[in-house]
């Protein structure tokens, strides 16, 4: 019945949305302006309360403090990057007030800039007076109504940061990174987005809170504030650096107070930092680092050692000393240290430099941009040629339209709606002319003539843009979720799927994530329910779960190409059950029954809507060291295939080497030699380059590419490595999480495949039951896996 209704108000939506439109609008406008004015809910106050002390990115999580008086379930209801209504639905197990002075933050997703924010919740502050009926859903009081900030400068107060700025959080003193790209005379504000936090209540208490942020400086002030955050404050950034974050701290006669003072950060670094001590440096390293005409004085240091061992609870791994130097003494310590942290990356620098002798040093700035790479550079490749060609300056945008393709959308091109347009011109014209006046004789049988051929045309039309049974049916999956007791008895919902997911371990500290992007299409409008769950291979291999989210996906605007406009009636429901950080049971406690879902879609006549699952989780994988030819840069030694599920195309990466890994990989199946493995430059096997007989041959991007999402999925894991916009055209800043460029370093290695299915179910609920929809998805698996050097044998004749 819904399908019908729903069908039915699509064909009369064109008639009266002309009609009604305009007076809609206006009576709609002055029936919020009145009932704002007299329920005082519709206000722009609070907005520094949104994302991190007002700043944000659209189509990423955003944390909002609530106000107080907050219950148990609380509703935060904006729009998607599409302009639909979504809610997202959040229960705390344990009154929030019993935490005491600690903020409560729940969590959604603004899809555009100044999207609409209304907060509901099912406790009502004690002088609240209802004055509106209508703001009274299912118990749910409104709290609040508001936006979010427009774009602006990010250091004149709340605003949405733009995709292609860097967003950097600051604990302690910002390094004068709030500077870079700041003319005063052409009027110019900073290219960078400085968010500095000196109160913890602005510090979300869930890694999502900083999903849309770039970096994260650590500086010896910040030990006033660090002091003050929550375990839940401190577990977020922590968690949020495992998960693939860049952290940036500063370490020097402050360590001794700094890091007692942040536990989270502790737990990231090896034991050989925390318990070091403080020694003076030369500043010569510093000096020739940065090609500085200023002298520097000796300094007080965190003493680093020559070589991050063993040691440490987490890490077991050799550091990247990135700076030289020596003690006063004349004895050769690392000044700044570069090392991974799960799949993230933590750069320590040996100094405090928001003190003497540095904060007076002209040079600073350039030794922390030359520390972060490019991420803080002014110069950001043009892509403007490639977005007048495709339409998009991002890879996502790219992968969208290849994700957005399916056989049943047939697609008619322009010249096809003319031709029918004038035969419908060409009928209508001489029937009225040859017809009603010269054979019948009477003009007025037009008004009969007319319509009818208009009917008969349109009826024409729909039959032959249904499916028909010779349509080519997308391959569903071979998974042992495809049961029957899943197809509904009315026969097919005309509903398809299409998508392309990562799975990534950290072998070492067993953090894993997934990733599912997924497009879902269907032929005729309907309202349905959208569920996703692990497979049983995931389960196997997951210990526990940190947080599982499915949403909407997509930002609007030049990165993806833009995305169609489309207001419905039906807010989407998004029911958030993993991101209750004060709940009372442990986080890592399993469920009975895992599933993220999404009600109340509403898909328009032969439409998608795009849509992403976010998992983060704790894996009982085992793997084995890859043992490293001593005093080279080879492989070598036995490799094993950690699952229980064959690995297809796969890959064993190491720097700039790969190896080539048989076709099929089967399940537990060992390599006995990897050394005799085809070997090839990483490089050229990306960009598919030959050599020839004096020169070599590489091929060319095509941005307009859609066919080939295998080459896809290579770029978007390794974009960097083969020049990244100087090779693709594109920008890679909306997925820019799953590149793993930065992980390629000498410690460590990354077996990458694709699996034959994916790890996660997207099931569909109709009308009908629950399907599984047909299509297919492209899934693929990355471990990371410790590099140890081959030992010596020590002689037994000596």
């Amino acid at each position: 019945m819904k399908g019908a209704a729903l069908r039915a108000r699509e064909c009369i939506r064109p008639l009266t949305s002309c009609c009604f439109g305009v007076m809609m609008a206006v009576g709609m406008s002055a029936l919020t302006s009145s009932t704002a004015q007299e329920s005082g809910l519709l206000t722009d106050a609070g907005r520094e309360l949104m994302g991190i002390d007002g700043h944000y990115r659209a189509g990423h999580w955003t944390a909002v403090r609530l106000p107080p008086h907050v219950g148990n379930s609380v509703e935060l209801q904006t729009t998607d990057g599409d302009g639909v209504a979504v809610v997202y639905e959040q229960k705390f197990i344990a009154e929030p007030s019993d935490n005491g002075d600690e903020p409560v933050f729940a969590y959604c997703i603004p899809g555009t800039e100044a999207a609409p924010l209304i907060i509901r919740s099912d406790s009502q502050p004690p002088d609240a007076v209802v004055r509106d009926p209508a703001s009274v859903a299912d118990g749910l009081q409104v709290m609040l109504k508001t936006r979010f900030p427009e774009v602006g400068v990010p250091a004149e107060g709340p605003s949405m940061i733009s995709v292609d700025m860097p967003w950097v959080v600051v604990l302690g003193d910002p390094l004068d990174i709030d500077t870079i790209g700041v003319n005063e005379l052409l009027g110019r504000p900073a290219s960078v987005a400085v968010t500095r936090l000196d109160n913890a209540d602005a510090a979300p208490d869930h890694e999502l809170g900083y999903s849309g942020v770039d970096l994260i400086v650590v500086t010896g002030g910040a030990v006033d504030v660090l002091q003050q955050l929550s375990p839940a404050q401190g577990e977020a950034i922590g968690s949020w650096v495992r998960g693939g974050g860049r952290l940036l701290v500063t370490l020097g006669a402050s360590a001794k107070s700094l890091l007692p003072a942040a536990p989270w950060l502790s737990e990231l670094l090896p034991d050989e930092i925390v318990s070091s001590s403080v020694v003076t440096m030369d500043p010569s390293g510093f000096e020739t680092f940065t090609n500085s005409q200023t002298r520097l004085q000796e300094f007080e240091a965190w003493q680093f050692p020559k070589v991050i061992g063993a040691g440490g609870a987490t890490l077991s791994r050799v550091g990247e000393v990135l700076i030289a130097g020596r003690t006063s003494r004349r004895i050769g310590l690392p000044l700044a240290i570069r090392y991974t942290a799960g799949m993230g990356k933590i750069t320590l620098v040996a100094a405090d430099l928001d003190a003497a002798p540095f904060d007076q040093w002209p040079e600073r700035l350039d030794l922390v941009t030359k520390l972060t790479g490019e991420l803080l550079s002014e110069k950001r490749s043009e892509v403007g040629s490639s977005f007048r060609i495709s339409g998009y300056s991002d890879l996502s945008g790219q992968v969208r339209r290849a994700l957005d393709h399916f056989p049943i959308k047939r697609s008619i091109g322009f010249s096809i709606i003319a031709l029918i347009i004038a035969a419908l011109i060409a009928l209508v014209a001489p029937l009225d002319y040859l017809l009603v006046r010269r054979v019948l004789g009477n003009p007025l049988l037009g008004w009969v003539t007319f319509p009818v051929v208009a009917i008969l045309l349109s009826v024409a039309l729909v039959m032959a843009a249904a499916p028909r049974s010779s349509d080519p049916e997308p391959p569903g999956q071979s998974t042992a979720d495809d049961s029957d007791s899943l197809r509904p008895t009315g026969g097919d919902s005309l509903l398809r799927t299409r998508g392309i997911e990562f799975l990534d371990i950290d072998s070492s500290t067993r953090t894993s994530r997934l990733f599912r992007w997924s497009y879902l299409y269907s032929h005729p409008a309907q309202v349905v329910g959208v569920r996703a769950e692990p497979n049983s291979s995931l389960a196997a291999i997951t210990a526990s779960t940190t947080y599982q989210v499915l949403r909407p996906f997509g930002a609007p605007g030049r990165e993806m190409g833009g995305i169609q406009i489309d207001a419905w009636n039906i807010p989407i429901h998004v029911p958030i059950t993993r991101l209750d950080t004060h709940a009372t049971a442990p986080r890592d406690q399993p469920e009975q029954s895992l599933t993220s879902r999404i009600g109340s879609l509403e898909l328009a006549p032969r439409s998608s809507k795009s849509l992403a699952l976010q998992m983060q989780l704790r894996t009982n994988i085992e793997a084995s060291p890859v043992q490293r030819r001593r005093g080279s840069e080879l492989l070598q030694g036995e490799l094993t295939n950690p699952f229980d599920v064959d690995l297809l195309d796969a890959m064993l990466i190491y720097q700039n080497w790969v190896y080539l890994l048989p076709t099929r990989f089967p399940a537990s199946v060992t390599v006995p030699d990897v050394d005799r493995l085809r070997q090839k430059n990483f490089r050229w096997q990306l960009s598919r380059q030959r050599a020839l007989e004096s020169s070599s041959q590489t091929e060319a991007w095509d941005v307009t590419e859609t066919n080939q999402l295998d080459r896809l999925a290579e770029m978007l894991m390794f974009h960097d490595v083969v020049g990244g916009t100087r090779y693709t055209g594109l920008q890679n800043e909306i997925l820019g999480h799953l590149d793993w460029t930065d992980l390629l370093n000498e410690d460590r290695c990354i077996l990458i495949a694709r699996c034959r299915a994916p790890w996660t179910t997207l099931s569909v609920e109709t009308d009908a039951g629950t399907i599984i929809p047909a299509g297919e998805t492209d899934s693929w698996v990355r471990v990371v896996l410790p590099v140890e050097e081959e030992r010596r044998q020590a002689d037994p004749n000596q």
